[in-house]
């Protein structure tokens, strides 16, 4: 799991999901975020305040399938 805190329209906002659910956003410079409710978030970095999971979670795998 990982948790993402960033700044929301109200202030700051926190989001818990699956690590697997976060990637780069292809409509902002930042990440997009599947929720658990289907919908997604597209959080620019300047509005990012951190990420938290495990390292291994946090690891990226470049291996061809």
């Amino acid at each position: 799991m990982a948790t993402i805190a960033y700044e929301g329209p109200d202030g700051l906002a926190e989001e818990t999901v699956d690590a697997d659910h976060i990637t780069d956003s292809g409509k902002v410079q930042g990440v997009r975020v599947r929720l658990a409710d289907e919908g997604f978030i597209h959080l620019p970095y300047t509005r990012l305040y951190w990420i938290r999971m495990s390292e291994e979670e946090g690891r990226a795998n470049y291996s061809s399938a």
